[in-house]
């Protein structure tokens, strides 16, 4: 705890927790990418559920809407990064962050498993072909973790009243 808030007392964290628009335009940039990824992995779900973009090859789906994805996701890495370092203990202390960032870890690892299906397999080429039960599971656990990770996400701000005595937050 005495580390997390030495780094709070550095010039630029300081300078970010106390700037006007530093916090509010990191968390605004964060939510518009967390909605871009999200709405990214829903589209290509919802085509491996067979709801959306039927006509159209899994592939050629991934590959319009994944790169959106990706970079969202880059963006939210350093958002994300700017925002901790504006409030280094009640961000680091929540339990609501890290169990976001193990989700988002299993989130990565499956897209990156799914993402490697669809490139190798050729008949994801094709626009007729629909995905196996298997795939669709995945699809609807992917779609969860989603929205888990977002909800997480939120509840950093109010870690201590969401988790009780589990919320380290809370014990300081």
């Amino acid at each position: 705890m005495d580390l997390l808030i030495a780094l709070g007392q550095t010039p630029i964290s300081l300078m970010m927790a106390n700037s006007a628009w530093v916090v509010p335009t990191m968390q605004s940039i964060h939510i518009i990418c967390v909605t871009i990824a999200s709405m990214s992995v829903l589209i290509i779900c919802l085509r491996v559920l067979g709801v959306a973009w039927q006509g159209v090859s899994l592939r050629q789906t991934v590959a319009r809407f994944a790169p959106w994805a990706w970079v969202a996701l880059i963006l939210l890495t350093l958002t994300g990064i700017v925002l901790i370092f504006a409030e280094p203990p009640r961000e680091i202390m929540a339990l609501s962050m890290w169990i976001k960032m193990a989700l988002l870890a299993v989130l990565i690892a499956v897209a990156v498993r799914f993402l490697r299906l669809v490139r190798n397999s050729p008949a994801f080429a094709a626009p007729e072909v629909n995905p196996d039960g298997a795939l669709r599971r995945r699809a609807v656990f992917t779609l969860c973790l989603v929205v888990a990770i977002i909800f997480l996400g939120r509840f950093i701000a109010y870690d201590a009243l969401i988790w009780g005595r589990l919320s380290p937050v809370g014990q300081f």
